[in-house]
């Protein structure tokens, strides 16, 4: 994985200043007609000052320009939109005076900035019309003045892990570009952001596009790096391209780019579909989350932002005469984002993900603490390519889900030590099923379901299939929480046990092939269920309210049943395909190993599976294209497992 994190460039605490002298363009209201009421007009009124659009409004006639000088006292204040209603009507010297309540909505603030004006509307032909003052718009402005609006961006909370311990917070990083106020000569520009696109790999021809398109003085941006990619550079080749600048600033990161961005997301600038879309909640240049849970809280992590808003001298055109505004009118301070706390342990995460750096195809690990659900990693490999396998991959478990199977059993009467037949080969109606390669003839023949489990007996579990129905099978893998409706605060895939149309299909479904799927998190449920002697509910976030979890219809595993399995399970490790977890201190743990083929290729291939539970802690593992479990996932868990 390469070290270049390619970010949107943003900056903490930034200051948004929206400034642009042109009104709105909407519909025109229509003019009040003759013998229409103050009322009716004082309405009209307000709905043309809501939508900063005077041209339906009838002017009086000694101030025949106010429209003009509308737009100009408002330009300040574009990013914001108001709310004009008409609060009191009243007669005045001449005409009427209606007192208008304003409520601007500040674009990123949960604050609105609130006050009254008056305004004479006076009776000139047989209709209403309105005398423009500037301090109808603001009682404290005056002519040749605007009121401006700054904004304060709020810095937005953190995402924490178990024990407090920062997963997501300010990094440093650089963000790498061409300035062409430093280098104006168009060949030597293009071979400033050529150079410079080679020497951070990215596509030379696609930021030389770039440059050219940007101004005169522009700095164009070619990529954003976290400070040790940076500095990993050769800086001597850096400073000699022509016009080159590197800005350093700070971005919300994890540890690295490759820790868990399916779950945490990421942020980066709104953009112009951002801001539409947001119906005046976002400003320009304003971070929000994306995906993730920086997509789901982002309300939560952004805040809210700070504004104020001040008078500003201008000219006959609304363009400022200085920048020093004359007056603050109002200031709130932003109310920076709250943090928000996950179960994540950072050192288990960055062990796993290191653990799954050589895999070449997709693959996952996820861990769970037994006793609180707490989802402690969940580690996806880089040929995943940012999909989450660990999550929503649906694969076929294979013998992995022979746990449910023998749950089934148990629950028919059939203890640990009740014997069923392993044979070299079943069919059924047509279809044959052998075990693995390999397989122990020592253990075939009358053999315990513990035995089975433990060497993984296909035909053994086959060969029950008139005592398990896949209703049994349904309900006791349901018992171990596949299936269940879970809000982790993001997607999950929780496994599906599909009826079965055929006899075949059911002996299929009885060793984890046939239509069953699930994801690696649901299969690390369904062990920490097992060892529990409870359904095991994922947590991931802390302290907000998500929807409960729901288990699929089905009884929940007992503590009976949990310690009958455990024996199964433990012999996995003592007898069968797991011996090497017997070096883990202490030598408790319990599990099960999976291999289940796909594809259409002789021979196919297989996803390796493993399944594993050492004292408080239960573990899932998938590689895609791999070898048997016990060869190519079992060294994995292991390395995981241990301190």
């Amino acid at each position: 994985m390469t070290d270049y994190t390619v970010l949107m460039a943003t900056f903490s605490r930034r200051v948004f200043i929206a400034a642009s002298a042109s009104a709105l363009l909407v519909p025109a209201l229509a003019a009040c007609s003759s013998g229409s009421g103050a009322q009716e007009f004082a309405e009209q009124l307000a709905q043309g000052l809501s939508k900063k659009d005077m041209s339906g409004i009838k002017l009086s006639q000694d101030v025949p320009t106010g429209a003009d000088d509308f737009n100009r006292a408002v330009g300040y204040m574009k990013s914001a939109t108001p709310t004009v209603s008409v609060e009191s009507l009243a007669k005045a010297d001449e005409g009427q005076k209606a007192t208008l309540k304003w409520s601007w909505k500040i674009p990123g603030s949960t604050q609105t900035f609130d006050y009254t004006t008056e305004a004479a509307l006076l009776e000139e032909d047989g209709e209403w019309a309105y005398r423009w003052t500037p301090a109808s718009i603001h009682p404290d402005l005056a002519k040749n003045q605007a009121l401006r609006l700054d904004t304060s961006a709020a810095t937005r909370g953190d995402i924490t892990g178990a024990g407090g311990e920062k997963v997501v917070t300010l990094r440093p990083v650089v963000t790498l570009g061409i300035d062409k106020s430093k280098v104006s000569d168009p060949a030597e520009q293009e071979a400033s952001a050529r150079a410079l696109a080679r020497l951070v790999e990215i596509d030379p021809d696609t930021y030389w596009s770039a440059v050219q398109a940007g101004g005169e003085q522009q700095f164009v941006q070619a990529i954003t790096l976290r400070q040790h990619a940076f500095d990993a550079l050769d800086q001597q080749a850096l400073d000699a391209i022509e016009g080159y600048h590197g800005a350093i600033g700070e971005l919300p990161l994890a540890p690295s780019s490759s820790f868990a961005p399916d779950i945490l997301g990421g942020v980066g600038e709104a953009t112009a579909e951002d801001i539409e879309a947001s119906e005046g909640k976002l400003l320009g240049g304003e971070t929000i989350g994306r995906g993730g849970l920086q997509g789901r809280f982002n309300e939560l992590l952004a805040g809210s932002a700070g504004y104020t808003v001040s008078l500003v001298e201008i000219d006959e055109t609304g363009a400022q005469t200085r920048q020093a505004a004359l007056k603050s009118v109002v200031s709130s301070e932003p109310t920076h984002g709250t943090d928000l706390a996950t179960t994540l342990d950072v050192k288990l995460q960055e062990k796993a993900v290191d653990l799954l750096k050589d895999q070449e195809s997709p693959s996952a690990l996820v861990a769970l603490r037994l006793s609180t659900g707490e989802l402690l990693a969940a580690a996806n490999a880089e040929a995943s390519e940012g999909f989450s396998t660990a999550l929503l991959a649906q694969y076929a478990p294979g013998s992995i889900f022979k746990v449910a199977s023998a749950l089934a059993l148990l629950r028919q009467g059939k203890t640990p030590e009740s014997q069923v037949e392993i044979t070299d080969s079943v069919n059924v109606d047509g279809v044959t099923f052998k075990n693995a390669p390999g397989y122990p003839t020592s253990a075939t023949g009358s053999q315990t379901i513990t035995t089975a489990l433990a060497q993984s007996a296909n035909t053994a579990f086959i060969n029950e299939r008139d005592t398990v129905s896949q209703a049994n099978l349904q309900e006791a893998a349901h018992g171990l929480g596949v299936g269940m409706t879970l809000d982790l605060g993001v997607d999950t895939f929780m496994g599906n046990v599909p009826d079965a149309d055929t006899q075949a299909l059911h002996a299929a479904s009885l060793i984890g092939q046939g239509e069953v799927s699930v994801s690696p998190l649901s299969m690390a449920v369904l062990a920490a269920s097992a060892a529990q002697g409870q359904i095991v509910t994922p947590v991931l976030v802390k302290g907000q309210d998500l929807a409960d979890a729901q288990p699929a219809a089905g009884v929940a595993v007992t503590a009976a049943e949990s310690k009958q399995l455990k024996t199964m399970m433990r012999a996995v490790v003592t007898e069968g395909s797991l011996g090497d977890l017997r070096q883990l201190t202490p030598d408790t743990a319990m599990g099960k190993t999976g291999t289940a083929e796909y594809g259409k290729e002789t021979p196919p291939k297989t996803h390796s599976w493993v399944i594993a539970v050492h004292e408080d802690m239960a573990v899932a593992l998938v590689v895609e294209d791999g070898d048997f479990g016990s060869v190519t996932g079992q060294p994995i868990v292991k390395a995981f497992l241990q301190d």
